[in-house]
């Protein structure tokens, strides 16, 4: 059986579409996909009717969740709201320090920020000089098309920078490629898509070194993913890098 590790999966609901699932879901979702192991971040758009004390709570149930169960979840990314301003800087320590998440989550455009807003920057500057991963959801806009997320990226070498599902746009894809290309620490996913000529694309543009398979579950069927790369016209060592042997070395630099 091939060991899967999705680099891209949530826990918690977007309140604008009621799409959500709690562990337990996702622990059945993964079993049922025949996926090992995931890396869980925060899904973007939740409750916020408290402000930072809903950031809080959903930080440590995906704490927990990596507490819990970690042979199934090897490390957790924390929701740091940049509309919070100053008042979320703390939270970034706590999540790192006390809690033992590995990293945050970003989606700029549920999220109503920009990644060259100068708050971004205190954000990822409160991580300190240790190794972390950022998940950055890449949209075709500007607020977090690649482009823009290189530009941070090259402030920051200390951080592995994650670009979720950069697929939308011919663009946009692009626009991935050169910022891959440019800078060590940016990779991507393959997540929220189901078309093997996608996973053809990224391979030939930047290695498979540097892509990973995410599904966005739940937003996205996982097994639908796991199935386009499969019938994707690459090499098996492409493959299972792709589906493993990348999120495995990624996962031992931030842990």
């Amino acid at each position: 059986m091939r060991r899967i590790i999705d680099a891209h999966s949530h826990i918690g609901t977007t309140i604008a579409s009621g799409v959500g699932q709690d562990v337990d879901t996702w622990l059945a979702r993964m079993d049922a996909a025949d996926i090992a192991q995931a890396i869980i971040s925060v899904a973007a758009g939740g409750l916020q009717a408290e402000g930072l004390a809903d950031t809080r709570r959903a930080n440590d149930i995906v704490a927990k969740a990596v507490k819990d169960h970690p042979d199934r979840f090897p490390i957790g990314l924390a929701s740091i709201e940049v509309r919070h301003s100053k008042a979320g800087l703390t939270e970034v320590r706590r999540v790192i320090t006390e809690i033992g998440l590995s990293g945050l989550v970003f989606h700029p455009t549920f999220e109503g920020f920009g990644v060259d807003s100068s708050m971004f920057d205190s954000i990822l500057h409160a991580l300190g000089s240790e190794a972390a991963l950022v998940l950055v959801h890449s949209t075709p806009d500007g607020r977090g098309n690649p482009t823009a997320i290189a530009d941070v990226a090259r402030r920051f070498p200390q951080i592995q920078f994650l670009l979720g599902h950069p697929v939308f746009t011919e663009d946009q894809r692009k626009q991935c490629v050169k910022a891959v290309q440019s800078n060590a620490n940016i990779h991507l996913d393959l997540a929220y898509q189901a078309e093997p000529a996608t996973t053809e694309f990224f391979v030939g543009e930047v290695g498979a070194g540097r892509v990973f398979y995410g599904s966005d579950a739940p937003f996205f069927e996982p097994a639908q993913v796991i199935a386009s790369i499969e019938a994707a016209k690459i090499t098996e060592t492409e493959r299972e890098q792709i589906f493993r042997g990348n999120a495995e070395r990624l996962i031992d630099a931030v842990r």
